[in-house]
């Protein structure tokens, strides 16, 4: 990957949790819908890397990166969607599952981008060959 394009794909990643509110206070149900495909979509991901045996290849702290993306987007995607079916005027919701949402979701994003950024480093977050070759 070019630098300046993983640059780029970094910085989308730190916004995706202010731009998934102004989707959902913009968007109403199809805001919501968005956002609930934009998680599941991310989660979706993280479940076919640990299938195929990434979290092996990589050091500790990326892989239980990973895992924890896994907690916080799969607990995203399941208190937004209710926002699919409910009539509800974004930012007035501040009950106990929104809070949950919020935190959630702003988890998802900030653990996927620190693992963007391991994976922009030369390593890419990687353990060394002597390190698989022992396993």
């Amino acid at each position: 990957m070019k630098p300046y394009v993983g640059r780029l794909v970094l910085g989308a990643s730190g916004l995706g949790y202010p731009l998934t509110q102004v989707v959902l206070r913009r968007g109403g149900r199809t805001g919501a819908f968005i956002v609930t495909v934009a998680c599941v979509g991310l989660t979706a991901r993280d479940i076919a890397m640990i299938a195929s045996g990434t979290p092996r290849r990589l050091r500790k702290l990326p892989a239980t990166l990973l895992y924890l993306e896994i907690g916080a987007g799969f607990l995203a995607a399941l208190t937004t969607y209710p926002m699919l079916r409910e009539r509800w005027e974004a930012g007035n919701r501040q009950d106990r599952v929104e809070r949950l949402r919020r935190a959630s979701t702003a988890m998802q994003f900030g653990l996927h981008t620190i693992r963007f950024y391991i994976y922009l480093q030369p390593d890419q977050g990687r353990l060394s060959e002597m390190h698989l070759t022992a396993r």
